[in-house]
């Protein structure tokens, strides 16, 4: 006896116009996403570190606390010390974010693998940006923001860069701050300078994040603050010589005193050296913006941000259709994630600008 229904062409439709089976397409880019995955924890590990819970206690200090040891006597008893006045509870946001690629058996039966691949590419692109804006704009902000915990309906903090809230950033090797220091600031002239690049150096050094306490100081800018760069010397008044990374071409009437850098850092293209930061020039920085970040190295808890995943799906994640036989019909890709500032001394910002109060670029805006 015959089965009642209709046969349809989607019952014999399983491979790509140009014969690439849709389950073995659907599992490579599995494979892809992963990979993304991967080579994007390559830069974002070098100034994050992952967590999965919405606050996370963290002292705000890279060295003990001072004066924690006295004299010992004979028959006295030590004082009690403690550095909580160096911890704070850092929140951290989270979103879930999804893109459906609406795929059809009727498109699918036409398309070729590289345009079921461009689609895929788009989406991973997308996602790169998306996860790097939500960086920059924790970066950029200076506010302080709230975060909820679904589970026990507990608010936390979600801290912006030391901005001049009350909080008074612990003691460093002899130096003291109080609740007005703040890591937002401006040039005070429409033009950067090499005494901006000094006070954003000496700054973060300040707090104890140098290369001696094992950090590395990256400067972001934008190609018109690199160019700016390029042109600090010691025979201008400079504290340091700009030195190029290496394989860079350049020109100079004069010797450059200092070692050229490699040439890349965290997969950003480096584009020199001053003192003891490196610089890198990338178009995600808005012109008229300098960006001082330490980074202590991969997923170094003395990274200056935290970036919040959920346990179970830490990436970007293509979810198949509703018809396990055909995953790539109607699919779309899921990704959640958070940020929130893990050390709010370990980064600062620097308008270019006359106006002595910092506003965040346009484009890093929430």
């Amino acid at each position: 006896m015959a089965r009642q229904g209709y046969s349809v062409f989607s019952d014999l439709m399983r491979t790509t116009a140009d014969g690439r089976n849709l389950n073995d397409l659907f599992a490579e880019l599995n494979a892809v996403a992963a990979i993304h995955n991967e080579q994007q924890a390559n830069f974002l590990s070098l100034f994050t570190q992952t967590v999965t819970t919405p606050v996370t206690s963290v002292l705000q200090t890279v060295a003990g606390s001072e004066d924690i040891f006295e004299e010992a006597s004979e028959f006295g008893i030590a004082k009690s010390s403690r550095t909580l006045h160096d911890v704070l509870d850092m929140g951290a946001t989270f979103k879930w974010y999804d893109a459906r690629w609406a795929a059809t058996w009727r498109y699918l039966a036409d398309a070729t693998t590289t345009e079921v691949q461009a689609n895929a590419n788009a989406i991973i692109a997308a996602d790169q940006d998306n996860l790097f804006g939500e960086v920059m704009r924790t970066v950029f902000s200076p506010t302080n923001r709230k975060v909820t915990d679904t589970r026990t309906n507990a608010v936390y903090d979600v801290f912006a860069f030391a901005n001049g809230d009350g909080w008074t950033p612990p003691t460093y090797a002899g130096n003291s701050f109080n609740g007005t220091h703040t890591h937002f600031r401006t040039t005070g002239a429409a033009a950067l300078n090499s005494g901006d690049l000094d006070e954003a150096i000496d700054d973060l050094k300040s707090h104890g994040y140098s290369q001696e306490n094992g950090t590395q100081v990256v400067l972001f800018v934008n190609a018109t603050e690199g160019n700016r760069c390029s042109t600090f010397r010691v025979a201008d008044g400079a504290r340091a010589d700009f030195i190029p990374a290496q394989g860079a071409r350049f020109y100079t009437e004069g010797a450059l005193v200092g070692d050229q850098p490699a040439a890349s850092f965290a997969g950003f293209p480096v584009k020199g050296a001053y003192d003891d930061a490196l610089i890198i020039e990338t178009s995600r920085i808005p012109a008229g913006y300098l960006v001082a970040l330490a980074s202590g190295g991969a997923l170094a808890n003395t990274n200056p941000i935290m970036l919040r995943r959920h346990p179970r799906f830490p990436g970007l994640t293509p979810v198949s259709g509703g018809n396990a036989d055909y995953p790539l019909v109607d699919s779309y890709w899921t990704t959640g994630f958070g940020t929130g500032v893990r050390h709010r001394l370990a980064g600062l910002v620097m308008q270019v600008s006359a106006n002595p109060t910092y506003a965040p670029p346009a484009l890093y805006v929430a």
